[in-house]
């Protein structure tokens, strides 16, 4: 096997392995020890739990059925003790009810005996990486837990919420005020503002914050004793994953004695130009480094880029200057486009975009991008404010990966069990994708209906033996036993909510319906039955009629399409049925690709 660099991970973690079959158990041992920092080894549940408390290893591995502790009851100890504790289960085919047992205890990772080592040190190697975003994550979470403080402890905070009024404010801010808390929560943040003289100041920012969602200037308010101070403030709105405006952030700085001394210099002075100079340098030193900042011009020229955005991308600042932003943003033509007509409409565009760095890794930025005006009131340039949230994206996906492995383990089961062979599932899974595409079903929930589609039979698991596996024509009796498979498997995967998982269970539930509602299990008819149950349906019986069965021989293909035919709109769509045949083609050589050995 060939080693390669997400395999190296390993080095730095220890393991946990429990079976009891000795010679499994010492073949696995031999291997795993060449991979992993430190392998415990137990030959069942009890010195198992007892080894995992005694040295908490980073990742469990452990067999389902053994003497005294089974796996799944020292799984459950172990989640007892780490919720979050990786659990892998190497489970045979004919371990389904323990399955559903490790989806209960919230077991994510799973591999089918026989065991392939080069399918399980992956899977190390995937859960490894996945420890380790997690533990840059909480990193992450600490630091921005230690810059909120910061901010609290430095600066002057307040929420306030959509109608005007304070939702949080943090201890400073009361200590200025003279307020306590309580008695500032709930007022409108407008009531000790310094109106006499700041009207027009005040207009300005009620109409840009509706306009633009921020706002930033210097303000004048009234204490609880009355005595007036002077705040910069930065005022931004806070939109949720939907880009829907949820509140605002006030970002004060007392600048009291700053402002006075700066009144007392300009009457001085006659406002020295060169002073006011100097605290505009202040300001852009201040964002420059608290942001991750880029401004381009109207052509898509990179006029600057902070240190923040640059090491972002692994660039050096001045290999930025001067480049076109076209060569890092993918997509960049419907991008600008998009971006410059929020600008023109709000003043600002709250995007997820993806970029390039220098070496071809791809990046997936939060960013803020606020239109910059010259003196006229025209678009001068735009400026972005970004967050690297690529982890959070990979994690995600991650997460993803893992219901669909889970999903395809389970179809593996099922069809173990109902002796046909993976290939039917695969076949299913595949023509099912193409004709929902081909339909005009969005690629997303064409992919959907592919994953989801070989949990359509899960429910027989829950069907006798001499039933599912008779040879000859089931009796009326049997055939009503037979037919409780697509409410059992409904009523099995309908508990997770997941939508892979609930796509799933629909199918499951509905693929026995016919069109002109003479199916089981509730008797549906035409359009509410749901698409994707529509569609493996039709495929379903397709496949099952081209392969050979142990009481049956290959129909052909001739025969299967008459079939098809004779029972549209009776069993099947008939526009999925006509769309079927148009693209037999392309089926047919689906089919051929991964007929059964």
């Amino acid at each position: 096997m060939v080693i390669n660099k997400k395999l190296l991970t390993l080095s730095n973690i220890s393991v946990l392995y429990v079976e009891d079959d000795l010679d499994t158990r010492e073949e696995l041992q031999a291997i795993l020890q060449k991979y992993v920092a430190t392998l415990y080894v137990a030959k069942n549940g009890r010195e198992g739990l007892s080894l995992y408390r005694e040295h908490l290893p980073n990742i469990v591995v452990t067999d389902i059925q053994m003497p005294e502790v089974n796996g799944l009851s020292m799984a459950a100890d172990i989640k007892a003790i780490n919720p979050e504790q990786p659990i892998v289960i190497l489970s045979a085919y004919n371990d389904v009810e323990y399955l559903f047992r490790a989806l209960e205890l919230e077991i994510q990772h799973y591999i089918t005996k026989p065991i392939s080592v080069e399918r399980l040190v992956n899977k190390l190697a995937d859960i490894t990486n996945q420890l380790n975003l997690a533990l840059e994550l909480e990193r992450n979470r600490k630091l921005l837990e230690q810059y909120k403080f910061l901010v609290d402890e430095k600066a002057l905070v307040a929420k306030i919420d959509l109608n005007g009024e304070i939702s949080y404010v943090n201890k400073q801010f009361c200590e200025l005020l003279g307020y306590t808390e309580d008695e500032l929560l709930g007022k409108h943040y407008l009531f000790s503002f310094e109106i006499e003289d700041q009207g027009l100041i005040l207009d300005d920012l009620k109409r840009t914050l509706v306009q633009t969602k921020k706002w930033q200037g210097i303000l004048k308010k009234r204490s609880k004793t009355g005595v007036i101070y002077v705040v910069d403030v930065t005022v931004v709105g806070i939109v949720n994953t939907d880009n829907e405006l949820e509140e605002f952030v006030a970002l004060m700085v007392d600048m009291t004695e700053v402002h006075e001394r700066f009144e007392r210099l300009s009457l001085n002075l006659k406002q020295d130009l060169n002073q006011q100079s100097h605290y505009l340098h202040e300001y852009q030193r201040a964002l420059e480094i608290g942001t991750s900042l880029c401004v381009i011009d109207m052509d898509g020229v990179i006029v600057s880029a902070n240190q923040n955005f640059s090491a972002t991308l692994d660039y050096q600042q001045n290999e930025l200057i001067g480049q076109s932003i076209g060569h890092l943003v993918q997509d960049y033509t419907n991008f600008k486009e998009r971006v410059l007509k929020k600008v023109r409409q709000q003043g600002y565009s709250s995007r997820i975009i993806k970029v390039n760095d220098k070496n071809g890794n791809q990046h997936t930025l939060s960013t803020i991008i606020v239109g910059i005006h010259n003196e006229k009131g025209d678009i001068h340039s735009l400026m972005s404010l970004s967050q690297d949230i690529s982890e959070s994206i990979k994690l995600n996906d991650e997460i993803i990966e893992t219901q669909k492995e889970l999903i395809y383990v389970l179809g593996e089961v099922v069809e173990n069990r109902s002796r046909e062979t993976g290939m039917h599932i695969k076949r299913v899974a595949l023509i099912s994708e193409l004709l929902a595409r081909k339909y005009g079903l969005s690629d997303e929930y064409s992919a959907m209906i592919k994953v989801a589609s070989p949990l359509h039979d899960i429910g027989k698991v829950g069907i006798p033996d001499q039933i599912l596996h008779k040879q000859g024509k089931l009796t009326d009796a049997e055939f009503q036993i037979m037919k409780k498979h697509a409410d059992m498997g409904f009523q099995m995967l309908n508990k997770l909510d997941k939508p892979l998982i609930k796509m799933a269970a629909t199918i499951a539930h509905q693929h026995h319906e016919q069109y002109n509602g003479q199916g089981y299990p509730t008797g549906l008819a035409g359009k509410h039955i749901a698409i994707e149950a529509r569609i493996v349906s039709l495929v379903d019986v397709f496949d099952a009629l081209s392969s050979r069965r142990i009481y049956k021989e290959p129909w052909s293909d001739d025969a299967v399409i008459e079939y098809l035919n004779v029972n549209k709109a009776i069993q099947f769509d008939p526009d999925l049925v006509d769309l079927f045949i148009e693209n037999i083609d392309e089926i047919l050589e689906i089919r051929n690709q991964l007929r059964d050995d």
